[in-house]
């Protein structure tokens, strides 16, 4: 009696764990993403646990779309851009007092805003000389700075390198695309061929992702060393792949996907392991979702408690 009480608590434990298992993978050691959706009636930036629960709208502006959230490195700021009387310009809204700043007020489109990892600066790109360039200012909008030069190029999607030293982009003369990176100050090296904007690093520094294609209908999330070498393949299938972010931790990539159409706009957000493997779904609605960014890690240790979550999920609520 004795041995069966034994095993059958063993097998008790081993069901627990096994039940346990999918949410440890799918969302419990990862926190939270925001991403931007067209569900009522216009984008709004959405906040979510990455395990799908706690949907939550983030800056609820009727007739006003954001996109493109970015996250200052300690979690409290969210940067965004947001189509006023045609015009596309960078604010800033702080979760704690949920203020809005407006750091651009141009006749250009200012957008893809992304803050440096030391919370110095925030990149993005504009069109102010035509062609879209990218440039840096001020987490206050102020020290306005271009940062590229490229003639006849258009320059998208920056994003910075731990060290803050340097920034990837995505680049297209119209006819051929690639991701490159630059020293600040220093010359523009290029790294890879690419089909869309979204290069971005990993937390430690070591590799960047990207989308690209190998085929003509179809893109897929690929990684490579920070020089352009090492390239391997994380995402297959016949789905329009793009805009990969990292986990704080490193382990997870987040990204869009969606039909095998070039430009279309349903699509939803994923996340898969950096190191491969199958691709877990996080969001369905019919509206789809974009712009994927991670809650920053250090945001946990500022509010690691559910009395503090629960304080910041209801100033979330507020309109």
């Amino acid at each position: 009696m004795k041995h069966l009480f034994k095993y059958t608590l063993l097998g008790i434990v081993w069901l627990v764990n096994m039940l346990l298992l999918p949410l440890s993978t799918h969302g419990a050691d990862v926190g939270y993403i925001a991403f931007s959706s067209l569900r009522e009636g216009n984008y709004d930036i959405y906040i979510i646990d990455t395990d799908g629960r706690n949907l939550q709208n983030l800056t609820n502006s009727p007739d006003i779309s954001e996109l493109d959230p970015a996250w200052s490195p300690d979690g409290r700021f969210l940067a965004y851009h947001a189509y006023h009387q045609r015009n596309a310009d960078i604010y800033v809204l702080d979760l704690e007092t949920q203020g809005r700043r407006r750091l651009t007020d141009h006749l250009s489109e200012d957008r893809a805003p992304v803050w440096s990892p030391d919370g110095k600066w925030i990149a993005f790109i504009s069109n102010r000389h035509a062609s879209y360039d990218i440039y840096k200012m001020k987490p206050n909008g102020g020290d306005l700075q271009r940062v590229t030069r490229m003639r006849d190029r258009n320059e998208y999607a920056p994003a910075w390198a731990p060290d803050n030293q340097s920034v990837t982009f995505y680049s297209s003369d119209g006819k051929r695309a690639h991701i490159y990176v630059i020293a600040l100050g220093k010359q523009i090296h290029q790294l890879a061929r690419a089909v869309q904007p979204g290069p971005t690093w990993s937390p430690v520094g070591d590799e960047i992702a990207f989308p690209a294609s190998n085929g003509v209908w179809t893109s897929h999330i690929y990684v490579m060393s920070t020089v352009g070498e090492d390239i391997r393949q994380l995402t297959r299938g016949a789905q329009w792949d793009g805009a990969p972010v990292w986990s704080p931790n490193g382990r997870w990539i987040a990204y869009t996907s969606g039909p095998p159409v070039r430009g279309g706009n349903k699509k939803d957000i994923y996340f898969i392991d950096a190191t491969g493997g199958e691709p877990l779904q996080l969001t369905t609605h019919p509206s789809g979702g974009h712009d994927p960014a991670w809650i920053p890690k250090l945001f946990f240790s500022v509010s690691p408690s559910a009395e503090k979550m629960t304080t910041l999920w209801g100033k979330l609520k507020k309109p």
